[in-house]
């Protein structure tokens, strides 16, 4: 969905956000698909030094709108109505995260994203994620 230059752009715009604040790096790909890392460490981590399941959700919401992004263009923004999660197993501090996302439903109001985040460790399911996002016109 995201070229290597996409990338470079939408990766600036992440710095000053929490995402660039927990790490999330967007990966190119070539399909419809949206991809990224996250790492485990501090600031998305729990005791006894796991992946939070927030960050989890945060990674998700955030593949999601940028996938809406990707398919609508500027005129249009994407807001999270509904995200829905069941963590299956656990990443531990050091390890990396890999969450991909990938479109169910692309309609005129809504979309819906099916979001897997996966250890890049032991490739195990961490989390298994679902997003609705609200599609609304944007003033120029």
């Amino acid at each position: 969905m995201f070229t290597q230059e996409d990338i470079k752009r939408l990766q600036e715009e992440l710095e000053n956000s929490m995402a660039g604040m927990m790490g999330i790096t967007l990966c190119p790909t070539d399909d419809n698909t949206v991809r990224a890392t996250m790492p485990v460490d501090r600031n998305t981590s729990r005791p006894p030094g796991i992946l939070n399941g927030g960050a989890s959700l945060a990674l998700a919401e955030t593949l999601a709108g940028y996938g809406s992004y990707g398919i609508l263009g500027t005129h249009t923004a994407a807001f999270g109505i509904q995200v829905s999660a069941n963590h299956i197993a656990v990443a531990r501090m050091g390890e990396r995260v890999v969450g991909v996302a990938t479109p169910l439903h692309i309609g005129r109001s809504t979309h819906i994203w099916d979001v897997a985040i996966t250890s890049e460790t032991t490739g195990k399911l961490v989390s298994s994620i679902r997003v609705v996002n609200f599609i609304a016109n944007v003033r120029v």
